[in-house]
């Protein structure tokens, strides 16, 4: 790596290396050499790494030679962890250094040369929008060459590095080399599931934590001080990068792996099995589900409602208002415990239980199909049946997790009986992250605000490597692809069967997708690690987007006029589909049941068909068509909420009803009584005057 730096030096280019504060190798010789350092001060030190080096070499020097592979695997493991957190203790470092990056920015580099053994430099490329060179020898069984770089290596031929046989193998030779093969890329998948995916997912952001944080950065811009209350599991904020924001961690004891591991396991069940399963399966499994999450939550109450030091410290900051998203456990008792007003971020629960139960919006089944059905207002008597029947499951899974998991809790954090329906029925404004343009007609309450397509915005001036290849389209036009930020990877058989579709348009594709690069890939078609969406979706040679349903996603296609081919996966992305279905904007695609045929008709018709265009236009109209922007309505009603302390005035009488009362039965069972009183009495007056008069008319018998 020098060399090539100093040759490039020599050659009169301007060149910066960054490096820790720990490198053994590199060390900052500003005063002599002809290029400038960027030291990056980490908290392990140059002797801790030289420790962990010289542990490696001892063991691949003296035992391994003596171990089989799974002994080898095993021995490494602890190593190979010590230089990984290393190694994202640098890149940390690295990108919550706000001035650096700027500096870096303002300065604009052409390349970026790395060695793949400091990790986080591609994401570093990616962030100032440059080209990227790896400087490599090999890795072991070529495992980054392969799988990351699509390097063919004949297991037949081609000995793994890590064992001394040439490329004329005998049979038992070619055996070992195979298997030497799978063990590492097991090895390498487990490693990049379970820690650099995590990490890479830290660096990117959940779609709740980006509707969040637009709102935030836009009340900064309106010169509030802004403070993120954050757990330090969190697989999603990267609250160790310098933000414009300050964040407030709390600790809790269990990790972002574990945490980013249940989210996976509902996101798998659901794409490969729930199509298949029966509704009360479904339900049994989000049961299950539930439960996993519910001991990481109550531990995340927990650190943050039993430390007294730090409930004292939030009090002494005096703030204004809490805003935050359900999907973050026991924030209305944390707005309760301050005494402060609570906003919540939602874009809607499966079968709106929190928004009945707790928010007392009204949802008749007979016309608002219940999520997570993907069914349209306009429901036959059989949906109306299974809608009825989704309800009442929701809602007896909901009434029953509340009251045998959070119900005793908030009434032993709160000092007296609550429940969990009763603290979140206390916020002041729902902002609900939809609006007219996508919803179906239906009742909402005066503090359910909608702010759907917040984050959307005019698109920007594409990279220019992505600008010549939408270029390259002509008057074709081209076509986005994104399964969103949760989906890494698709399994082969899938993989292939959408690059196979997509090499049948005319249309040039950008495809989302960090997994493995499918077999059948055609030229027409580029993958991408990360693409600018929203700037694609607004240039003028899109033609279609191919999409899992999600809002963010959804809104940005509603914004720019886009119509949709939708393939959705889970959660609220069949809904949020139907809804774009039903108003011809889109076409939907099951996932599980795509053939290439299937995906290509799609694409051709929202293409093809002026219909699809036009309506999404209409729905585009209609977004635009606001009184205020949906980011400004936000932040009016925070602020409205701030300036007033409150807006319990829109909370509907409703909250202090009890279900009795709500439902009229007191007022029912009354009424009932007095008509059956007066029925009695009737009953009664009648039978009394039948027998006067009949008695009347009877003759009496004379006597002796």
């Amino acid at each position: 790596m020098k060399n090539i730096v100093e040759e490039l030096s020599r050659r009169g280019h301007a060149i910066t290396v960054i490096t820790n504060s720990a490198s053994p190798t590199v060390a900052d010789n500003s005063t002599t050499a002809s290029y400038r350092f960027e030291i990056l001060q980490v908290p392990h030190s140059k002797e801790q790494f030289n420790e962990m080096m010289d542990e490696i070499l001892r063991y691949w020097t003296y035992d391994m030679p003596n171990d089989n592979i799974i002994q080898a695997v095993l021995k490494m493991k602890p190593l190979m962890e010590t230089s990984m957190e290393f190694n994202m203790a640098t890149a940390r470092t690295l990108f919550s250094n706000t001035d650096l990056l700027e500096r870096l920015k303002t300065e604009q580099y052409d390349v970026i040369l790395s060695d793949p053994l400091t990790i986080g430099f591609e994401y570093l490329a990616e962030q100032l929008d440059i080209p990227f060179v790896l400087s490599l020898r090999f890795s072991f069984a070529h495992t980054m060459e392969r799988l990351c770089g699509q390097v063919p290596s004949p297991h037949s031929y081609v000995p793994a590095p890590g064992l001394s046989y040439t490329d004329q193998m005998d049979f038992t030779q070619r055996l070992k080399n195979t298997l030497f093969y799978l063990s590492q890329d097991i090895v390498f998948h487990l490693v990049a599931k379970m820690t650099l995916d995590v990490f890479y997912s830290e660096l990117r952001e959940y779609s709740h934590w980006l509707n969040i944080r637009v709102m935030l950065e836009a009340l900064v811009d309106r010169n509030h001080s802004v403070t993120v209350f954050i757990c330090s599991a969190s697989p999603s904020v990267d609250y160790t990068k310098k933000e414009r924001f300050s964040f407030k961690v709390f600790h809790v004891d269990f990790s972002k792996e574990e945490m980013h591991a249940v989210t996976e396991d509902f996101v798998e069940y659901w794409m490969y099995e729930a199509q298949n399963a029966s509704m009360l399966e479904v339900g049994l499994k989000i049961w299950e589900i539930m439960g996993k999450t519910t001991q990481m939550q109550l531990d995340m109450c927990d650190s943050m409602l039993r430390n007294q030091e730090l409930l004292d410290t939030l009090r002494q900051s005096k703030f204004d208002v809490l805003l935050a998203d359900p999907m973050m456990p026991c924030s209305d008792l944390m707005a309760e415990t301050l005494g402060l007003p609570y906003i919540i971020s939602l874009r809607f629960t499966f079968g709106f239980t929190l928004e009945r139960f707790c928010g007392q919006m009204p949802a008749p089944p007979s016309y608002v199909p219940t999520p997570p059905l993907s069914y349209t207002a306009q429901m036959t008597y059989s949906e109306r049946v299974k809608s009825f029947l989704m309800l009442i499951l929701q809602s007896f899974m909901f009434k029953l997790h509340s009251f045998m998991n959070l119900d005793s809790y908030y009434s032993e954090i709160y000092g007296k009986p609550t429940s969990l329906c009763e603290m979140i029925g206390k916020a002041d404004i729902w902002l609900i992250r939809t609006y007219w343009d996508f919803e179906y007609p239906r009742p909402f309450l005066p503090n359910f605000k909608f702010v759907g397509g917040l984050h959307c915005k005019p698109a920007k001036p594409l990279p220019t490597d992505i600008e010549e290849f939408v270029q390259s389209s002509g008057d074709d036009g081209i076509v986005v692809f994104s399964l969103g930020s949760m989906i890494k990877n698709l399994t082969k058989e899938r993989g292939n069967t959408i690059a196979t579709a997509l090499g049948q348009i005319p249309q040039k594709v950008l495809w989302r997708y960090s997994g493995e690069k499918p077999d059948t890939i055609a030229p027409n078609t580029r993958l991408y690690d990360w693409i600018p969406q929203n700037d694609l979706l607004g240039h003028t040679k899109t033609k279609a987007f191919i999409t899992h349903g999600g809002t963010n996603g959804l809104y940005e296609a509603i914004y720019h006029g886009i119509p949709m081919v939708g393939i959705p996966l889970f959660a609220d992305q069949p809904d949020n589909m139907m809804h774009m279905k039903s108003k011809g904007a889109a076409v939907m695609m099951d996932f599980n049941k795509l053939q290439s045929k299937d995906l290509v008709e799609g694409l051709n018709a929202v293409i093809n068909d002026p219909s699809y265009k036009e309506n999404m236009m209409k729905l585009s109209r209609i977004h635009h068509d606001q009184p205020m922007r949906p980011l400004d309505t936000a932040v009016f009603w925070i602020e409205f909420v701030m300036r007033n302390k409150g807006a319990k005035h829109l909370r509907v009488q409703a909250h202090n009803l009890t279900w009795y009362q709500y439902y009229c039965l007191d007022v029912a069972a009354f009424l009932l009584s007095v008509v059956g009183l007066i029925l009695v009495l009737l009953i009664k007056t009648c039978c009394f005057c039948i027998r006067k008069c009949c008695g009347k008319g009877k003759p009496r018998e004379k006597t002796d």
